[in-house]
């Protein structure tokens, strides 16, 4: 289809045909044939058009929508918005916040930080060891092992 029919067509469908596309159509066979059929089409079709403007019937809106909502599919983020299952997970959540905040105030904060300080450890005096050491029999241990490693 060439330019000046693409731009004249829905004109001469509706019955004002443009000049220059009239000029067109007597020179080309191909554009002739094609604007033929479009008005034979657009002929059918204005058959089938009702001859008075129809309303449809009461209801008919919420009736499609009510279709449209049943044929939806549900997601799996539909159920979090269920009122039974919501109203549970916020029962649910405030449980949680009390038992988390009666938690954090009543344990022990100070005692258990200031011993586990890396200041606090370092200054802490090493108790004497409990067993006799034994330089020689540390350094065969340590001999021995270095020794017999392999990789």
């Amino acid at each position: 289809m060439h330019q000046p029919t693409r731009e004249g067509l829905e004109s001469f469908l509706a019955g004002k045909p443009d000049p220059a596309f009239l000029a067109h159509l007597t020179q080309c066979t191909e554009c002739r044939d094609l604007a033929s059929l479009f008005q034979s089409q657009s002929a059918v079709i204005r058959t089938l058009r009702p001859a008075e403007e129809l309303e449809p019937l009461p209801g008919f809106y919420a009736r499609v929508m009510d279709r449209i909502d049943n044929q939806k599919s549900n997601s799996i983020w539909s159920v979090f918005l269920e009122p039974l299952f919501a109203r549970r997970l916020m029962y649910a959540s405030a449980v949680l916040t009390v038992i988390m905040g009666i938690f954090l105030f009543t344990s022990p904060k100070d005692e258990m930080l200031a011993s586990t300080m890396p200041e606090q450890i370092l200054a802490e005096e090493m108790p004497p060891p409990t067993r006799l050491v034994d330089l020689e029999q540390d350094r065969n241990t340590v001999f021995v092992q270095l020794t017999t490693y392999q990789e």
